[in-house]
């Protein structure tokens, strides 16, 4: 099965709570391509929590177990 297809699949079988994220999140996607990589360094703080207020898992606790594997 080619990847186009999965994802439909998928997108098929969401409830209309995760439809609403992902697309929140290709929205995010799209605004972010859009940026240069140049601005991309200068967004304000602000802008990344309201980037991120729709995730429900801990970023921070995430990164710090991620890092901890590292080392």
């Amino acid at each position: 099965m080619k990847l186009k297809e999965k994802i439909h699949n998928s997108v098929n079988q969401m409830n209309m709570r995760e439809l609403i994220l992902l697309y929140e999140h290709i929205r995010l996607l799209k605004e972010m391509k859009q940026i240069s990589d140049k601005k991309r360094a200068m967004i304000p703080i602000e802008k990344i929590l309201e980037m991120t207020a729709s995730s429900e898992s801990c970023w921070s606790d995430t990164l710090i177990k991620e890092r901890a594997d590292r080392i």
